[in-house]
């Protein structure tokens, strides 16, 4: 199982919250029990709605002007702890729930590396498509 050591680290998560950064690589959360996430592909689901995706950032959709979702993703996570956080197996997606009916999903949709999540203690790190 290549991501086993990963839910060990995941589960570490639980109880810490999170600050969303805009990133050269996408978008960055830094949790504050220290682990970090890059991460390009994302989605967020608030009460059993899609709030909001990586895929909206900088579209306009007929609005005025162009949707900053890194911004909306902050508002939507702020102050918010993480309930659960886990790996998909199969597709080597992360998924993280938030207090407040809340879930963040991290898409891996390539082999190549479209996240990394550094532990908070340094030693290594995982990426989406098992490199090491």
């Amino acid at each position: 199982m290549p991501y086993k050591n990963l839910n060990n680290s995941l589960s570490k998560l639980k109880g810490s919250s999170v600050t969303v950064s805009a990133a050269y690589v996408g978008t960055q959360l830094l949790f504050s029990e220290g682990a970090k996430l890059s991460a390009h592909y994302w989605r967020v689901v608030s009460n059993g709605m899609e709030a909001r995706s990586s895929f909206d950032h900088d579209q306009k959709y007929g609005r005025p002007a162009p949707i900053d979702a890194i911004k909306e993703l902050q508002k939507v996570l702020r102050k918010k702890t993480v309930t659960e956080a886990r790996v998909d197996n199969e597709t080597g997606d992360l998924h993280f729930r938030f207090r407040g009916n809340i879930k963040l999903q991290v898409f891996a949709f390539s082999s190549y590396e479209v996240w990394e999540l550094t532990p908070a203690d340094g030693k290594g790190s995982y990426y989406s498509n098992f490199a090491k």
